[in-house]
């Protein structure tokens, strides 16, 4: 026999431990705790969640005829707003059945008006269509019908913008020939069918087949967002994060074009883009024709490197990588390789602009560089690379004593004697130990601008072929160097092979025609996986839209966007963005110099 008072005290021991397990259940800490509010503050036309005014919207009228994302206007609204779609499918037998019993009543209704004598009611025929087509499409299995409900939640400072929010979302919805209702009194299971716990608690539905429900889908969107990446900016249609990873390995290459007119803020983004790579481990190499990226170099401990004649810093173009040096094996010959590097600045040095060196020319420099590097005791046997390379002066040497029938030596010889040989005819002096490294060319001459752009680009080329590590070389106003047939032929193959070495090129240009104009220039826009096209001036815009097939919004976007704002062309998306800096970094890139002034001013108080 069972004694009732055991089991009376072993149910008060259970109700004891279950009890001791809530109270500790209560103790700890859950993810609802943490994402909950304080409070909720509900009335009939809105919520009050911790200083947030929020306001739920159904939509109860769908506009007859609709389009592939034709919802892409609530998603790139201006202002911040969450959309929920709900979808349930409900079963397409019972559905068939209904819309059989809907025709029924259809065909009465028109048999009597026809007894009747009256004129058919064309809304009834309409519907009749409808409902007719709908059941066959059932039947044959290619559609399905799905209980659909769309609410649109609404967030402001206060209720005044709140109801200015409402009806501007209102006016957006009209204009695609469709309608809202706000949940009166249901305010708070409208907040609740808005979370990602994905449960419709307002229950305000609408039947869809599945051709109309795929067009709600927002497929497409202004996002463009990597896990890991760079900031670029903010998207300016929906203000979400331009995130992208130019050296993905989804891309076919990290290089990439700006094209804008003077004053649009290509340099102000590219210096923002260099600070921010730099934090991803990515080396940044800067070849600067105005002197604007000295206090970004300075700021993060870069290496600040100017070519002029009274400067101490030389580049050697007839330098050799050491035998064994680098990991590049598909350089079998460097001394062949650096005579064809030589010939390509040698053609910038001693033809005209717009020509090349005549095959004549080139057959005699080609033998007084072999010439030259011989008396350096220098062959293609790689132990004798580790020598001092000989320098332009050696070459010049060399043609005078071989009579100089071309007058190659006459042309060579300003680059040699005065302040020049300063600059092209010394040892090497740099050496790119650091992760930022600036060249300086602006006191450069014009004409010699692009002389030191080649200089500069061979020698970063030699030091990246030496061992693969992430980089980015920027060249600005990349136009001075392709103008000559020689540069124009040396970028475009440096934007093909930079993939392989792990370096993406960066072109920088504001003659945006005369770059496209050359096959040269469309070979380094093909080869080019990232775009970024800001403000363009209307004598140029014909060739940029042509080239890139801008819409006809793209298009007045581009003639009319603000400093800093830009067309981002990346892996098939084409995004409005603004670049944004925080204060730091804007204090840094800035070049505007009414800002300028005042800080001078403000640090000689």
């Amino acid at each position: 026999m069972i004694n009732p008072l055991s089991r009376l005290k072993g149910h008060r021991q259970r109700q004891a431990v279950s009890a001791s397990e809530e109270r500790f259940q209560r103790g700890t800490r859950s993810l609802a705790d943490a994402v909950a509010p304080a409070a909720v503050e509900a009335s009939r036309s809105h919520l009050v969640v911790e200083g947030c005014w929020v306001r739920v919207l159904g939509l109860v009228e769908y506009p007859r005829y609709v389009y592939a994302n034709w919802l892409g206007r609530l998603v790139d609204f201006d202002a911040p707003l969450d959309i929920s779609l709900h979808l349930e499918p409900l079963d397409s037998g019972a559905t068939i059945r209904q819309l059989t019993h809907k025709l029924v009543e259809f065909q009465s209704s028109r048999l009597l008006d026809a007894r009747s004598g009256k004129i058919a009611s064309a809304e009834r025929e309409v519907a009749y269509e409808d409902v007719e087509r709908l059941r066959d499409a059932l039947q044959r299995g290619e559609e399905r019908v799905f209980s659909a409900s769309l609410y649109l939640c609404l967030r402001g400072a206060n209720l005044r913008a709140l109801d200015d929010l409402t009806r501007r979302v209102e006016a957006a919805l009209g204009g695609m020939l469709a309608s809202s209702r706000p949940a009166l009194y249901e305010m708070l299971p409208g907040l609740l069918s808005c979370l990602p716990a994905g449960q419709d608690h307002l229950g305000r539905c609408r039947n869809l087949e599945t051709t109309s429900v795929a067009t709600m889908i927002p497929f497409t969107s202004s996002h463009l967002s990597m896990e890991r990446g760079i900031l670029y900016g903010v998207s300016v249609h929906n203000n979400s994060l331009v995130i992208f990873d130019p050296s993905n390995r989804e891309l076919e290459n990290a290089n990439k074009v700006v094209f804008a007119k003077s004053g649009a803020g290509k340099s102000y983004a590219c210096k923002v883009e260099a600070l921010r790579a730099l934090m991803l481990g990515v080396d940044y190499y800067v070849i600067d024709p105005e002197d604007e990226y000295r206090r970004v170099c300075e700021a993060v401990g870069g290496q600040y490197i100017r070519l002029s004649s009274s400067s101490p810093h030389h580049i050697n173009p007839f330098d050799l990588p050491a035998a064994g040096a680098g990991n590049d094996s598909e350089v079998t010959d460097p001394l062949t390789e650096r005579l064809q590097s030589l010939q390509g600045l040698l053609g910038l040095m001693l033809a005209d602009r717009g020509s090349t060196l005549s095959q004549r020319e080139r057959g005699a420099l080609d033998a007084a560089l072999l010439e030259t590097y011989r008396r350096a005791r220098i062959s293609r046997e790689p132990r004798t690379h580790a020598r001092p390379a000989p320098v332009l002066r050696d070459l010049y040497a060399v043609l005078r004593e071989q009579g100089d029938a071309l007058g190659l030596a006459d042309r060579l010889e300003r680059y040699v004697d005065g302040s020049l040989g300063q600059v092209f005819s010394s040892p090497t002096s740099v050496d790119l130990d650091r992760p930022f490294v600036v060249f300086n060319v602006r006191d450069l001459e014009p004409d010699l601008r692009p002389l030191g752009v080649y200089l500069i680009a061979d020698y970063i080329w030699r030091q990246v072929r030496r061992t693969r590590r992430p980089r980015m070389l920027l060249i600005d106003e990349a136009w001075s160097l392709m103008q000559h047939e020689e540069g124009a032929r040396f970028l475009s193959s440096m934007s093909r092979q930079a993939r392989k070495y792990y370096l993406g090129l960066t072109t920088v240009t504001q003659d945006v025609e005369d770059f496209l104009a050359t096959p040269e220039g469309h070979t380094v826009l093909a080869n080019s996986s990232v775009q970024l096209l800001m403000r363009q001036d209307s004598s140029t815009i014909d060739a940029v839209s042509q080239t890139f097939r801008l819409s006809a919004g793209e298009r007045e976007f581009l003639l009319s966007c603000h400093k800093g704002e830009g067309l981002f062309f990346a892996r098939g998306n084409h995004i409005a963005l603004r670049v944004d800096a925080s204060p730091l970094e804007h204090s840094l890139v800035t070049t505007d110099p009414a800002e300028l002034a005042e800080r001078e001013e403000a640090a000689d108080r």
